[in-house]
């Protein structure tokens, strides 16, 4: 174990907390061995059985760095940063936190859900991460990658995440990627964030829940793109065990095609009306959820109806088509009862993402009624993706 150094009260540009916050500070650390340039067998930090940071009543001022090791063995690598499991709950409201003039969720009546799901902690908490070089600080050379409210930040990092600057050029290392590769042995990556003292009851009881994610791969022979149809489509959803099963449609040569936007699929939503006890099946796909297609195809979403013996609320259950870069877009999310279907052409080869807002998108979005949280990141897995080849 190293000793614990308290370390700096303030990052350039950023204020911590005073000397005052100290001991706090140091009740919420923890502190773990240092980490080698080895390639040991090791725990999957999936089977970890506790969050790496956990922070209790938390107050203006306070802040936390964690610094994650890891190590590339032979080769030189690509590696991005992700998200995954991101969910976020008001749990309620304090009496200070329902006065506050910054509080936008307020209960209609004591007991009652709030008017308004937006969790203000996601906002108020600031984030940053870099490349660092083992001393948990910026210096030297080293700036942030990304910076901003936790709520940009964790929305930066969803769906395919974030390619990380490497130590060494692309070329270098082999490969054709833009982001530079890291070379054999070990790196740090940084991850702090902050609650500036400006910030006071609005907070109150609000909760936030994430995993940051690594995904690497070699970049001899390879351009720096990563498998983003799995990273995307197949990212984690907290209501949605396996989001898709690897399944490729090949239209190919089809001047048209249909995807189901509304489609049956198995998730895993609370044991509460109207659901029923999970697994529940429920209109939150896509059918097909993957398809390639030729140059010039036109892709067709269509909203189905259901029948008996299916319940009344399947055809109620708001849905939309976006691509995240916003090339295309149905509109604003609508139940099968009032869409219309929805087409877009697709001309230049490649990947083309896309999400139902409400149920699969890349930033924080209210969650569906009835889930334990309020606000979450891809939260049944419904996204898709058109792939397009020559």
């Amino acid at each position: 174990m190293t000793e614990f150094d308290p370390g700096p009260r303030s990052l350039p540009g950023i204020e911590f907390a005073t000397e005052g916050d100290r001991q706090q500070f140091l009740a919420n650390t923890l502190v773990h061995a240092d980490g080698d340039a080895s390639c040991p067998d090791g725990t999957d930090a999936d089977d970890l059985q506790r969050p790496v940071v956990e922070l209790d009543d938390l107050k203006p001022g306070d802040h936390g760095e964690v610094t994650f090791d890891l190590a590339l063995c032979d080769n030189p690598g690509y590696v991005w940063l992700g998200v995954a499991d991101a969910t976020a709950a008001e749990n309620g409201y304090t009496e200070p936190e329902r006065d506050d003039p910054d509080e936008s969720g307020l209960e209609t009546l004591p007991g009652e859900p709030p008017t308004d799901h937006h969790v203000e902690l996601l906002d108020a908490v600031r984030a940053a991460y870099w490349i660092d070089d083992g001393d948990d600080y910026v210096d030297g050379d080293e700036a942030f990658q990304s910076r901003g409210s936790l709520r940009d930040v964790l929305g930066d990092l969803s769906g395919i995440g974030v390619a990380l600057e490497g130590d060494v050029s692309s070329e270098r290392g082999g490969g054709t990627g833009g982001q530079g590769c890291f070379s054999p042995g070990r790196h740090s990556v940084g991850f702090v964030w902050w609650l500036p003292v400006d910030h006071a009851n609005e907070t109150q009881s609000d909760s936030v829940r994430f995993s940051l994610t690594f995904y690497t791969e070699q970049c001899r022979h390879n351009d720096g793109t990563g498998d983003r149809l799995s990273a995307f489509v197949n990212d984690d959803a907290p209501l949605n065990e396996r989001p898709w099963d690897g399944a490729v449609a090949d239209r190919t040569g089809h001047p048209e095609v249909v995807v189901t936007n509304n489609a049956l699929t198995q998730v895993t939503f609370p044991d509460v009306p109207p659901f029923g006890p999970p697994p529940q099946t429920l209109p939150l796909g896509f059918d097909p959820q993957v398809v390639r297609v030729s140059p010039g195809t036109t892709v067709t979403w269509h909203w189905a109806t259901y029948a008996d013996p299916f319940p009344d609320f399947f055809d109620e259950i708001p849905h939309n088509v976006v691509a995240p870069d916003g090339s295309f877009s149905s509109g604003p999310p609508e139940p099968a009862t009032t869409a219309s279907d929805f087409s877009h052409t697709f001309t230049e080869p490649g990947l083309h993402p896309y999400v139902c807002v409400p149920h699969g998108s890349t930033q924080f979005h209210h969650s569906s009624p009835g889930v334990p949280f309020q606000e979450v990141i891809n939260e049944s897995g419904m996204r898709g993706a058109i792939l397009v080849e020559d």
